[in-house]
């Protein structure tokens, strides 16, 4: 039995024999038929949350019992979260389920996206961090010489007078001092 030296009734659960030591694991990649790639959406509760494909399409996903309980450290599903899932062919309903497979983290998300797969290439997520944001480019660092700039140091250094501030006590103290 596992010793319980942190205290308190939740620091078992972390215990020598259910931690899996950090193994650099492969990949797994869609394979079959029925296997699927997509971008979580939205999280429903109850081990169900929907998921959009490549093509657009919201999907239906049940989380199977491997990713809950224990096994639900490694494999948290989060809104923006990259998931294999598969079809259910036994299912002809108008909205199926589908079941989730996978769940990648960010350096396994890295690794797909070196993979080269044109599949992958289109997921996308707003809560994905875009490598070529165009945030960074809205400023723009030019070293011009325009005669508004000119002027704007030459009003600057006109106006170089020494502030002066009287303090609770009837200090002045002088700001360029500081």
């Amino acid at each position: 039995m596992v010793k319980n030296q942190k205290g308190g009734n939740k620091s078992k659960k972390m215990g020598r024999k259910f931690l899996s030591a950090p193994i650099d694991r492969h990949v797994r990649v869609a394979e079959e038929k029925g296997e699927i790639y997509g971008v979580v959406t939205k999280l429903l509760g109850n081990g169900m949350f929907y998921v959009n494909d490549p093509d657009g399409k919201e999907r239906l996903v049940v989380m199977r019992n491997k990713f809950c309980g224990r096994g639900k450290r490694d494999n948290v599903v989060v809104q923006g979260g990259w998931v294999l899932i598969g079809e259910r062919d036994f299912e002809s309903c108008a909205k199926p389920k589908h079941d989730l497979l996978e769940v990648y983290n960010d350096s396994e998300k890295i690794k797909l996206k070196n993979s080269g797969n044109v599949l992958i290439s289109k997921l996308k997520s707003e809560f994905d961090k875009n490598d070529n944001d165009d945030d960074d480019n809205a400023f723009e660092f030019t070293d011009k010489n325009d005669e508004e700039y000119s002027e704007l140091i030459q009003e600057i250094d006109e106006t170089d007078h020494v502030e002066t501030i009287l303090m609770d006590t009837g200090e002045e103290v002088d700001i360029d001092d500081i």
